[in-house]
């Protein structure tokens, strides 16, 4: 067995990030870029007012208090959208809204609390320096401004960016399609009757559910403990599949068929059982090109051995550069033992306390209840044998809302 660490990078280095494609900015989000994205124009594309207000030149208002207000001329008004011949000299202003462009001379905005209109006289009760609720041309965007680097996941607000840089299209990596394989004699899929001795495929169901939150597609299938029928399914999925998941099989009894007939199939190993707990038995091959990972049957194993060795995988061949989850810190409730030689990973619920996260681990007996309420994940590395109680720690948050 290697360790976590080791089969990680391996996982890690041994895919790669898909083709790019092309898409409307706007359909784009979630998905990571394949090149660098620069601005094409301004915004704003003019000097404007980000209050309704008065245009006026600062000059005249040094002076200005409410018990000494200074009047000045109204000349027109300009609002968003609109321009303005009417040319600013000291003593005048203009009535003009938030967005509109600044006409010339002006070189500040009165905003409207400080100025009360009668007629064609505004007086204005407090000073505007030069530059006051202006926003200068592409204070916002330039143009030619790098709004994104390859690898960046579209966020809203990023595509909110590109959009006021007059980005309409961009290049972004292909999501993979990944084909989910569940094997066992006593698997169903959801839907299928239910019978005494059988259980549903709720590893697969979990997997697509985290797959399709990061916007990968996925084919479900189930097959039974059959030599044949495991290698008909995998070949069938790898038609349309970039990646596949194989979820049971993947140890040494006799029904443990997966990895052998990969190897069948011509695939080549990367590795097979990973020095961590839950979900030491665990496999990367390559089969004609693309990626497969034999998971384990049981839940926690199942569901570890995806979201830290597989997830990651797959957000990398989606172009990701940032990793799966952000790291986090917590308190923990109490004390965590793990294996000197052994990567161990605890489930745990995530509360606040003293404006602290507190780490609570959870009970595994009833294991997918725990998984379900599981919102933290705390890693205990090779080499440490014990986490105190009260110990701030890492962990990686996994609660998907």
């Amino acid at each position: 067995m290697i360790g976590f660490d080791e089969a990680l990078h391996l996982a890690l280095t041994n895919v790669s990030p898909l083709p790019a494609e092309s898409l409307s900015t706007g359909d784009a989000l979630g998905r990571a870029t394949a090149q660098e994205i620069r601005a094409v124009v301004d915004s704003p594309s003019v000097d404007a007012s980000i209050k309704d207000g008065y245009a006026v030149v600062s000059a005249d208002l040094v002076d200005a208090t409410r018990s000494r207000p200074v009047e000045l001329r109204i000349v027109g008004a300009v609002g968003a959208g609109e321009h303005t011949q009417i040319e600013l000299f000291s003593g005048s202003a203009i009535r003009i809204l938030s967005g509109a462009a600044l006409p010339k001379g002006a070189t500040a905005v009165l905003a409207d609390e400080f100025a009360e209109a009668e007629g064609e006289v505004v007086r204005a009760f407090a000073d505007a320096h030069e530059g006051r609720n202006v926003l200068y041309t592409g204070t916002d965007v330039a143009t030619g401004e790098v709004l994104a680097m390859p690898g960046e996941e579209l966020t809203p607000g990023r595509i909110g960016l590109l959009v006021a840089g007059g980005v309409t299209g961009v290049e972004v990596i292909r999501r993979p399609r990944a084909g989910l394989i569940a094997t066992g004699d006593e698997v169903l899929l959801p839907g299928q009757r239910i019978e005494k001795g059988k259980l549903y495929a709720s590893n697969v169901a979990l997997q697509d559910a985290w797959l399709r939150s990061k916007g990968i597609e996925c084919e479900v299938g189930a097959c039974p403990d059959s030599f044949n029928d495991i290698a008909h399914t995998i070949r069938t999925m790898m038609r349309t599949a970039d990646v596949l998941i194989t979820s049971g099989g993947a140890w040494k009894s006799d029904h443990d068929l997966v990895v052998k007939v990969l190897g069948y199939l011509g695939a080549d190993l990367i590795f097979h059982r990973i020095r961590m707990g839950p979900g030491k038995a665990v496999g990367m091959t390559i089969l004609d090109g693309k990626p497969v990972f034999c998971l384990p049957g049981g839940p926690p194993s199942n569901e570890m051995a995806f979201l830290m060795i597989v997830l990651p995988a797959l957000l990398r061949m989606a172009g990701h550069t940032t990793p799966a989850f952000p790291k986090l810190f917590g308190r923990l409730d109490r004390e965590l033992t793990g294996q000197i030689d052994w990567t161990q990973f605890v489930h745990c619920d995530v509360s606040t306390h003293d404006r602290e996260l507190l780490l609570i681990p959870l009970d595994m007996n009833r294991r997918l209840s725990a998984i379900s309420r599981t919102r933290g994940i705390v890693k205990i590395p090779e080499g440490v044998e014990r986490l105190e109680a009260h110990t701030l720690v890492p962990f990686t948050p996994v609660a998907v809302d």
